[in-house]
């Protein structure tokens, strides 16, 4: 009997080794990694200005970024740059520019004759690769980011000869170049004759240093900053201008190490420079560190099963477009934080948005956690506390924009800070999305308080009929109103324009209908606030348009917008509301009111909990009652009356600047009853609505204001088709998402190429268009991978 036992305890250990065995090669077998997806963002180019713009005005080069770092590279075009990354491209505080077309591209010599290379490139997820070969000779060129600041570039060379190796190379000269347009003859020492770049040789490398240039919206220098090279082996360089030739001798085959550093000021340059020793000491343990955070992105963040590899690769290029545009922190700016666009000309630097933050976060959860984290951490390290010196009445508040630089009124000389307005009442929900990938319950201990002094201060300070409604409008701020707080505006009628003060005199004129246009400040900061900047809720049409509206029997000011003092109980002045509560606002304080109530029960504070729940409760019934127009069978803003209506509203829904995304934001944020939700799918699916070639765009066909080309009003924007898409999953009508979502993957230009995720598509015919590596994009398409795209994931 022992003998048979212990033959069965054999054969069970025979069977659980090659069961764990199994199990471990089909584990294995679905570990991705970088190598699995080459060339997904087309990395090449040989920039030949600092400016070198695309059609929209943007970088028109795709540099990797990686490691939250202020530099960038590129993989060379053609035989011209090979041995070398061209560029780099340089983050000079909150913009982007090219520094050189090449900076130390390596050439090779053997018995004093220039070998002849064959070279082959590609990038991968977090680095760039390059081979070159001769006979008797290989070159294996492999670039990864290390650092916040650094790069690292393994040199491997394979040689059966001697050989001389030669690094050059030139900064740029020339100014500015636009595809399809005459190209600039300016020089940078022109344009910017303070930015004195000189190059100093060092035993190991070279130094670029660059003088003091603040030149907002092009190029911000310190004075201190500096780029500079370190490489593992000694080196002759030489430099003559702005040109540098280095030279070392090798006896066979070796490896070499060279660091890249972009370091924005002195106290930079001190910090990166043990880090920079050290990376030279030990380059392996850097360089795996880098692969093996990549896979991690990868395998964590790939997990459709559904997906096609088509559908795959989109994703793989928005987690390289999110990690690509993440900024270690720098300047103001208090944690690493996640921008807009790397190389989009407006926004490349280190600027972020709420409205940004709260989407890429949501998406960086699933993938990079820690930096989702800290995105949001950098947005709410600025909200306004109480005692605050320039705005104290504006506590709990989250600005619009922050960034590296901070306003006149903060102390720096930024022009981008913007505390005009804030963003919509998202940042619960993807602060929860953060909570549920990680189960960090300290992580909402951290940022339970500043969410709940964020929803305070939208019922304090925007919600100007005190119904628990609140409404976008602008803050107190000198763009916005006189020293002695009346609204400004400027009447054009004619050939006439003056600017006008106070909301009676305002109404006047409105009323009196004797203008062209109206321009307001703080309809302008109302829009920006509502995330949708020119959108037709907010009373924004263009001037034929309007004018075919009359035509047809619609009143002027239907598309003008009215405005109202918000007062603190002792009469100070708090900001404007529209006087109009925006479904969209109320469904995201719906949702906000959902979310904390489920934060307060985790974190125990159940008194709390039922308080939001209570509010939560009472929003959708408003929504439901009175922002549904049940004859076009969907939700619009309303407008506040002198009075409320009978039924306890404020006023009717504007029906009559039509139908935008806002109208499906009960759905997604889960308020709308099943019978609205139907009515408002029926219409999302009409193709005289908005099921288009590509669908869900930001204005229906039949909306006065419609244009395919205008940017709030007809063009298609991801995260809204996203949130159309999750409204139709709530409601029963996945099958319908997962077909929409097919469509916008099959007819959306571009996103199974290698060109770079941009802002928005045509709605008509699905051309891209905007800034290219655009981050909220890249957030949205991942989540629609995530959920829609293929079979999807079943809930």
């Amino acid at each position: 009997m022992k003998n048979v036992s212990r033959l069965k305890y054999a054969t069970l250990l025979v069977s659980a080794a090659l069961f764990i065995s199994g199990t471990a090669l089909a584990n294995n077998a679905k570990i991705l990694h970088p190598e699995d997806y080459k060339n997904v963002i087309n990395r090449t180019g040989a920039p030949q200005y600092m400016l070198d713009y695309d059609f929209d005005e943007h970088q028109r080069f795709n540099p990797l970024f990686d490691d939250g770092a202020w530099h960038g590279h590129l993989l060379p075009a053609g035989p011209q740059s090979m041995g070398g990354f061209p560029g780099p491209a340089l983050l000079t505080e909150e913009y982007i520019n090219f520094m050189a077309e090449n900076f130390d591209r390596l050439t090779v010599f053997k018995e004093g004759k220039k070998v002849a290379l064959s070279m082959t490139v590609y990038s991968i997820p977090g680095a760039l690769v390059q081979t070159l070969t001769a006979p008797g000779i290989r070159i294996d060129l492999t670039l990864r980011f290390v650092t916040s600041r650094t790069s690292l570039l393994e040199t491997k060379i394979t040689t059966d000869s001697p050989l001389e190796l030669v690094w050059d190379g030139q900064l740029l000269e020339k100014l500015h170049a636009q595809e399809g347009k005459p190209q600039s003859d300016k020089t940078i020492e022109q344009e910017y004759p303070g930015y004195t770049r000189t190059i100093l040789p060092t035993a190991d490398g070279l130094r670029v240093t660059f003088g003091k240039v603040r030149a907002p919206s092009s190029l911000m220098t310190s004075g201190e900053s500096q780029y500079q090279i370190h490489k593992s082996l000694p080196m002759q360089t030489t430099v003559e201008g702005h040109q540098f030739t280095g030279k070392a001798d090798i006896s066979g085959s070796t490896t070499i190490y060279t660091t890249y550093s972009h370091l924005l000021t002195s106290a930079e340059v001190q910090q990166e420079q043990p880090k920079i020793a050290d990376i030279l000491l030990h380059p392996h343990t850097y360089l795996t560190a880098n692969e093996e955070r990549w896979e991690g992105y990868l395998n964590k963040g790939l997990t459709n099963a559904h997906a096609t590899k088509a559908q795959e690769r989109v994703a793989v290029k928005a987690i390289e477009t999110l990690n690509g545009n993440w900024r270690g922190a720098a300047g103001a700016m208090k944690f690493d934080s996640v921008t807009p666009s790397v190389t989009g000309r407006w926004f490349s630097g280190n600027q972020t948005w709420p409205w940004d933050t709260w989407k890429q976060a949501y998406a960086m959860a699933h993938f990079n956690p820690q930096v989702a984290k800290d995105n949001i951490r950098a947005v709410f390290a600025f909200q306004i506390q109480p005692g605050d010196p320039l705005r104290p009445w504006d506590a709990g508040f989250v600005p619009d924009l922050i960034a590296y630089n901070p306003s006149a009124e903060r102390g720096g000389d930024g022009t981008n800070w913007n505390e005009r307005n804030t963003k919509p009442s998202l940042a619960a929900w993807s602060v929860m999305e953060v909570y549920k990938t990680t189960g960090d319950k300290a992580w909402l201990a951290e940022m339970y308080p500043k969410l709940v002094a964020y929803h305070d201060w939208w019922l304090r300070n925007r919600d100007h009929n005190h119904n628990g409604v609140p409404e976008y409008g602008a803050t107190r701020d000198k763009a916005h109103n006189t020293a002695d707080g009346k609204m400004l505006f400027t009447v054009k009628d004619g050939q006439k324009e003056q600017t006008e003060s106070g909301l009676k005199n305002y109404d006047k004129v409105v009323k009196s209908g004797k203008y062209d246009s109206i321009e307001i400040p703080a309809q302008v900061a109302a829009s920006w606030e509502s995330g949708r900047d020119d959108a037709a809720a907010f009373g924004f049409i263009d001037a034929k348009q309007l004018a075919k509206y009359v035509e047809k029997g619609g009143k002027k000011q239907d598309w003008q917008v009215s405005f109202a003092e918000n007062r603190a109980a002792d009469g100070t002045l708090l900001g404007y509301s529209l006087l109009q509560e925006s479904v969209d606002e109320a469904s995201y304080m719906f949702s906000d009111n959902k979310y904390l109530a489920e934060m307060a029960d985790i974190l125990d504070k159940k008194s709390e909990a039922e308080a939001f729940r209570s509010k939560a409760a009472k929003l959708a019934d408003y929504i439901n009652t009175c922002m549904f127009d049940s004859h076009s069978g969907f939700f619009y803003d309303i407008r506040i009356e002198d009075k409320p209506l009978a039924n306890g509203c404020a006023g009717k829904p504007i029906v009559e600047r039509g139908k935008g995304p806002e109208g499906w934001s009960p759905l997604f944020n889960g308020a709308a009853t099943q019978a609205h939700a139907d009515a408002v799918v029926k219409v999302m699916k009409d193709p005289k609505e908005f099921n288009t070639y590509v669908p869900l765009g930001t204005a229906s066909l039949t909306n006065p204001a419609f244009g395919a080309d205008i940017y709030w009003r007809g063009l298609v924007w991801v995260d809204q088709l996203y949130f159309g898409l999750k409204g139709m999953e709530q409601y029963g009508y996945r099958d319908d998402a997962i077909a929409m979502a097919q469509t916008f993957f099959d007819h959306a230009d571009g996103l199974i190429t290698d060109g770079p995720i941009r802002e928005n598509y045509n709605p008509l015919n699905g051309k891209q268009q905007g800034a290219p590596n655009f981050s909220w994009s890249a957030a949205h398409l991942y989540m629609l991978y995530n959920d829609f795209f293929g079979q999807g994931k079943l809930k």
